[in-house]
This record gives structure tokens, sequence and C-alpha cells, in this order.
């Protein structure tokens, strides 16, 4: 018999053997067969933003990129072109590379969605059934293993986030574009990409001005010199120019009296303000719906961010022809950063008035977090609408000072942490988890039962991404204010208390697990009384730390108590009760009783295909279990205690 397994987490399915222990609190998922097939890329897989639809000069870079077989960074201002460059680069190599992969990669969680969606795109139907981690495992997997093919890793901001990727795949080709261009010693080829040479300018320039037909381009080359030749504001200012019949001379005047140019960003926003001055007077959501935009990620927003009205999406259309968005066929919009950076502050003036707009709008994309967040982080069927939002919710965070959180974008936000932890990203899901807790300590005050709550929950978190210490801390804490706040049995104290437990079980602190569960049941059965759901789902939970801890015997013996009364209290088929038979299943396993447990997991199998589906995940374990050689092996019970261990601070 293989050696102890172990669980722990609110309501936790259990087997013994290779199956080990499956946490519905976690993940659980269910394989299709094309999980165990060899990934073979399909043809012809390409993803590649097109950035600009009117690209000129980059002559000499592109041949540098050509030439290369290794990693490249371009590098430059915002707005300098870096990712046209790197698409239309891309897009050349679409002949003889697959697949060509495009990853927005801002932040590790960035990289890490980019991957997982690599690898949902050679297998679709592992979409909906493996969790992020699994699918950035598998790409990284298959990108290690194979050659020719391509990764653009678009506006890296920290080299540590795409160290771990480099690292692991160097047998394709890899493009990185960063605003840095000085951390990159060691790890590729630096092209620096300067703006553009005076007659390239105002080439652009005049392709976009007259693209619909001829234009007065008297003064283009002036207007460029002003604009700095950078080509996101160069594009701005000609398709204004060409959309309103205005000669690049009248336009100079225009940007004059909205004030003088400075830096890459400064002459972006000059150049947006002349065009939104103009579009205020006939397309009142222009300026408003600009300024949503600029607080989700810049690629690919989808439209259910964005408000079902008429107006916005004329709004949109006036905007993507004035060149500061982009439409995509699917509904989505993409938007180049330094334009959102520019959305999100106020123009000199009347800064007072635009922060209160600003704000505003903030509070818009709050709402729109709200409406479109499946607020059931557990379900495997949101999981693909929580991998389209997640971008855009982490992009939201890290432009905006968690004192301004409102109480609509809390509930989003526990629902992405909770998907977070169950995809494996524990780290983040902490993260997140912590500043959900601030706000709600803000919000409704620290000592509102839904903030212990939260407080529980984050303990949970720390002590899955591996932070034992700090979880075993936390969950102390949130023991002794639910007790000073609530009192010592109040419902909210006694699974706190669980919940210290349970961080000891994730800390590998079993023994001291098991003293801190056995005390918490005694108390469950005195204050909520022995058949209450909560006494009887914890007694469970006591039984999968017993056999943590090699008390076998004593593990099947109260996992079985637990089954006979949840049957009889909350029925065979209650939720609980079906976990709790499936863990006294899997501690017959571990006990040596193979025929009992046989039966139970044959029957067990008939009630989840009923109730479920055959690919349910607890279908699928059951079926795993049932068919596991193990489980065919015939072994005594083991009733060995497990070694000591530390006790943490209580």
């Amino acid at each position: 018999m293989s050696g102890a397994v172990s669980a722990s987490g609110d309501r936790s399915v259990a087997a013994g053997g290779d199956i080990g222990w499956v946490h519905t609190g976690d993940r659980v998922t269910a394989l299709p067969p094309e999980a165990l097939a060899p990934v073979v890329c399909p043809p012809g897989l390409v993803n590649v933003p097109r950035k600009a639809a009117h690209f000129v000069g980059r002559g000499e870079e592109g041949a540098l990129l050509d030439e290369e077989s290794e990693t490249v960074v371009i590098s430059g201002l915002g707005g300098v072109g870096k990712s046209s460059l790197a698409a239309r680069w891309a897009l050349r190599q679409a002949a003889h590379r697959n697949p060509v992969w495009w990853i927005t990669a801002e932040s590790r969680a960035d990289v890490d969605a980019g991957l997982a969606a690599l690898a949902a795109a050679m297998q679709p139907a592992l979409i909906d059934v493996l969790p992020q981690e699994a699918l950035r495992e598998r790409a990284l997997q298959w990108l290690s293993a194979h050659d020719g093919w391509l990764l653009v890793l678009d506006n890296v901001t920290d080299p540590d986030d795409v160290a771990g990727l480099l690292a692991r795949a160097g047998r394709g080709r890899i493009v990185v574009t960063s605003r840095t261009t000085d951390a990159w010693y060691g790890i590729g080829r630096v092209l620096t990409l300067p703006v553009l040479p005076a007659g390239e300018a105002v080439e652009l320039f005049t392709r976009v001005a007259t693209h619909a037909g001829p234009r007065d381009t008297t003064g283009a080359e002036e207007l460029c010199e002003t604009l700095g030749q950078l080509p996101l504001a160069v594009e701005i200012a000609a398709a204004y120019c060409g959309r309103t019949a205005t000669s690049p001379l009248a336009y100079l005047a225009e940007l004059g009296r909205s004030g003088g140019l400075g830096n890459a960003e400064e002459a972006v926003a000059r150049a947006l303000r002349v065009t939104l001055n103009r579009l205020s007077a006939t397309v009142p959501y222009a300026a408003g719906t600009l300024r949503l935009l600029g607080w989700f990620a810049p690629d690919r927003i989808p439209a259910l961010l964005l408000p079902p009205f008429p107006g916005v999406r004329e709004a949109l259309g006036e905007l993507a022809a004035h060149s500061m968005v982009t439409l995509h066929e699917d509904g989505s919009v993409s938007v180049h950063r330094l334009v959102q950076a520019v959305a999100r502050r106020p123009p000199p003036g009347d800064e007072h008035e635009q922060r209160e707009a600003i704000e505003r709008v903030r509070r818009l994309a709050e709402t729109a977090f709200g409406v479109a967040a499946p607020l059931d982080d557990v379900d495997p069927a949101d999981w693909e609408t929580w991998r389209v939002l997640l971008p855009h919710v982490e992009a939201y965070l890290r432009c905006t000072d968690p004192a301004g959180d409102g109480e609509a974008l809390l509930p989003v936000l526990v629902a992405a942490s909770g998907y977070l932890s169950l995809n494996g990203l524990y780290e983040e899901a902490a993260d997140v988890a912590e500043r959900t807790l601030a706000g709600c300590e803000r919000l409704i005050g620290p000592d509102d039962p839904v903030t212990l709550g939260l407080r529980g929950a984050l303990a949970g978190t720390l002590a899955s991404a591996g932070r034992a210490d700090e979880a075993i801390e936390a969950a102390a804490a949130v023991v002794r204010s639910t007790t000073e706040v609530l009192g010592a049995d109040d419902t909210h104290t006694l699974k706190a208390r669980c919940c210290l437990a349970t961080a000891h079980v994730k800390a590998g602190l079993v023994h001291r697990a098991v003293i801190l569960q056995e005390s918490v049941l005694v108390d469950m059965v005195r204050v909520l009384g022995a058949k209450d759901r909560e006494t009887l789902v914890a007694c469970s939970e006591l039984a999968g730390i017993y056999r943590a801890v090699n008390r076998t015997l004593d593990a099947v013996m109260l996992g079985a108590h637990a089954v006979a009364e949840m049957s009889v209290v909350l029925g065979e088929e209650d939720l609980d009760t079906l976990i709790a038979r499936i863990n006294l299943a899997g501690l017959y396993a571990g006990a040596g009783a193979t025929d009992r447990a046989r039966a139970d997991y044959a029957e067990l199998l008939t009630v989840c295909v009923r109730l479920f589906g055959d690919d349910h995940p607890y279908t699928v374990h059951v079926r795993e279990a049932l068919d596991a050689p193990w489980l065919h092996d015939a072994q005594g019970p083991d009733d060995e205690q497990g070694p000591d261990d530390e006790q943490g601070p209580e």
C-alpha cells in the first residue's frame, strides 16, 4: 500500500493510493481522452494582433529580426511602434513557423495566462477542463520539446516575469517588447527602436490622412516634428486631419492652444485632446468611453465589460476611425497603453472637474466587473469567462489605489481570488485576497462577520501558497477576533477554528491539527449538536486528518460514523454526504479493505453518473479510483503513528 494520504479544506474528497485527496475547495479536474494524448499543434496556429494598418519604414530593424536566431528585445519609448514592428514581423513568420503566438506580458500572471491560452488553442477540448496552472505547464513542456515556433512577449515590464519561460523554451524564437532597456544583459540582443525619421513620419501621416481620399497635407513635416515624430501621436493626428479635412497647419494651431509639448506621453496627450475636444460636440460618449477603456488591460477588452448602449458603440466606431482604438471581429476592443495612461489622468486647467469625471468612470469600471464576472468561482463552466476577464481585473488593480476600491468591486475580487486559488496560482490569489480584505476592513469594518470570514479564507490561501507560518498566524488571529467579537460559541468562531486546523494540515503540522480539530469538534457537538451539518462535516474532516497521522483504524471508524449520521440527517445523496462517502471509500482502501472500497466506489459511481453526469469531476474521480491498480492489491490496515511535528502558534 502506498504512503499516507491527507486531506484538508472544506468539503474535501479523499481516496487512498495514487489517487490522493481531491479538494473541492482547491481543484477537481475531469480529464477527457485528449488530456492523455500527445499534444499535436494544429497547422497554421497564429495569434497575432494587427497592430498597425499603416506601417512604414523599419526595414533595417526587420532585417535584424530576420537574421537573429536567439531572443531579441525590442525596446524604446511608449508609442514608438515596438508592438507594431513585432506584430508585422511575426505575421510574416507565420508562413514557416508554427505556432506564432502573441502573449501580453505585463505581469507574471499575464504570461501564465498567455501560455495557458496557447495550450488551450492546441487542444480546445481542455478549455473548460484543466485549470490554468496545468495548461501553462502543458504549453511549457510542448515548447521545450519542439522547434519552429515563435512567441512574442509584449510589453514586459520586469524580466523576472519571463525568466522561467525563457529558461525552459530554448528551441524556438522569442521576441520581447519592453520600454526597459537596461535589464536584458545575458538574456537576448536589445534592439532599441528610435522615433521615425522625418521622411517616414511624413509618409505615415500622409498614408493615414489620405486613406479615405485626397487631403491638404501642407505643413505635415512641421506637424510631425512638433509631435516628436512619435508614430502613435502622428497617427492620431493624421486620423483626425483625414476624418475632419483639417490641414496640418490648422491642426498645429489647435495643438498650440492645448499647451506645449513635453515627453512622449505628453505628445500623445495633446493629440488626443485635440481629437476629443472636437468629438465631444457630436459624439457625447467618446471621452467617457475612452476613459472607461483606460481601466482595463490594453488588448482584447471584451464586449461584456462595455455598457450595452448604442451611444457607446457609436463612440467606439468614431474612436477607431480616429486611430485611438482598434475594433475586433468578436466585439472586443484594443487600445494603446499610452492612450490608456493619458485617459486615466486629467488634463491641465480643469483638473478638479476632470478628476471627478475620471473617478465616476472608475466606478463604472468596477460596476462593469460586477456585471460581467461569474461570482461562483468554483464552477468550471465559468472558467473560460474568468480567463477572459482576469487580465482586465489584474490591470485594474495595478493602476488603481486600493484605498479607492468601492463596495461593488469586493465580490468580484473574492471570486477572482477563488478562481486563482482553484487554478493553483496561490501567490496571486493571496495578493488579491489581501487587497479584498483591506477593502472590507475599510468599508464594512474589521469586525464584520464578512470581514472575519475573508480573513479565514486568506489564511487558507496562504497555506496553499506554502506560506505556512503566515497561514497559521492569520488563522489564529481570526480565531482570536471571532472569539472576542462574536463569542467562543458562535458558528463563525467554530468554523474559524476548523480553518486553523486546516492551516496546520497544509503546513504539515498534522499532529497539532489533530489536537485542534478534536477540540473544535467537541465544542461543535456541545453548541451545534452532534447531528448538525457543520459538526458532521468537521467529523469527516477529522477522519482525514487521522489518516494523515497513520491512525488508520480511527480514521475509518470516525469516517464511517460521519457517513452513517449524514445519511440519516442530510440524506444519502446530499452533496456533503456524497463527499464524505467518497472520502470513506478512500479510507477503506488505505486501510487495506479493498473489497469494501471497491463495493463503495461501484455504488458511488452509479450515483454520481445519475446525479452529475459522466464527465463531472466527482464521477471521474470515483471511476479512476475504482479502476486504480492499487485498489486490487489486498493489504492489511496500517495504524502506525506518523512522525512528530512542530506545533505552530495558536
